[in-house]
């Protein structure tokens, strides 16, 4: 298999012009989580929700602008500033371990593949998920011995700044929601970027707790479910995280990054 196989999105770009709102609305709308940046279709940078959460924040007005609402400067605020660079390539004929293995070394989830200078498709860390849903030996390997056992947890009431700097400084896109160890909900890069309220200039009166935006349609899976089964279950609900629980007991998380280390060392050892 070769990349150009494994690619299964459609390709959505912004110019180097292009605003931060615009970014923000384009992956609202196709779900997406990166958008490659071109400037005359020559790729040159990444933008990811992460970008734009550091440089928005959820209701953080501007510190030049603070009586401004977010919208207007978020529009006057173009994608080049904040892209992430140097834009890591592939080519469609790469092979996916080696996809796998640079996501995994540089802390990307998503890399464009060009040819003559131009961007074709793109392949992301979801992707990979289709690569271990099967029925070989190696994913029928248990959640148990792949998830995260510590996991992040936060109250329902948890303003929603202080989690969002909580997955800034830990480097991670979820939080589990959790009243009296019982499992509330899931925070999301995707759900702070969804959430955050454009035409404020302050927090004042705006609701600001996790519980207003998080995830309460939960899905969660067994400790003793399969690799394959993890996979399929994040396909089926497009997420990218799943509690791990056992008789109500939160146990862990399992993530597509964990399942993409999965991957690369089964490659490694075939």
């Amino acid at each position: 298999m070769n990349l150009g196989i494994l690619a299964r999105r459609p390709v959505v770009t912004l110019n180097v012009n292009d605003h931060c709102r615009r970014a923000a609305q384009l992956m609202n709308e196709f779900h997406f989580r990166h958008l490659p940046v071109v400037d005359d279709e020559v790729p040159v940078g990444m933008i990811s929700e992460r970008n734009l959460l550091s440089a928005i924040g959820w209701w953080g007005n501007s510190p030049k602008h603070p009586d401004t609402p977010i919208s207007n400067w978020a529009e006057r605020l173009p994608v080049s500033e904040i892209m992430s660079t140097p834009l890591f390539c592939l080519v469609s004929d790469d092979t996916p371990d080696k996809a796998a293995r640079l996501m995994l070394n540089k802390k990307i989830s998503a890399v464009p593949l060009v040819g003559q200078g131009r961007i074709l498709d793109i392949v992301t860390d979801t992707d990979f998920l289709h690569c271990c849903a099967g029925q070989s030996a190696w994913q029928h390997q248990k959640v148990i011995e792949h998830m995260t056992a510590h996991v992040f947890q936060v109250p329902p009431h948890e303003p929603i700044r202080a989690a969002w700097h909580l997955m800034r400084d830990k480097q991670i896109r979820h939080l589990v929601v959790t009243t009296n160890d019982v499992l509330m909900g899931v925070l999301s890069d995707r759900d702070l970027l969804a959430g955050i309220t454009w035409d404020a200039a302050r927090p004042d009166g705006i609701q600001n707790q996790v519980r207003h935006i998080m995830t309460t349609r939960i899905a969660t899976i067994k400790p003793e479910a399969t690799v394959s089964e993890a996979a399929q279950r994040m396909i089926d609900w497009k997420i990218g995280a799943l509690p791990v629980a056992d008789n109500g007991n939160l146990m862990g998380i399992i993530t597509e990054t964990d399942l993409l280390k999965v991957f690369l060392k089964e490659m490694a050892e075939s």
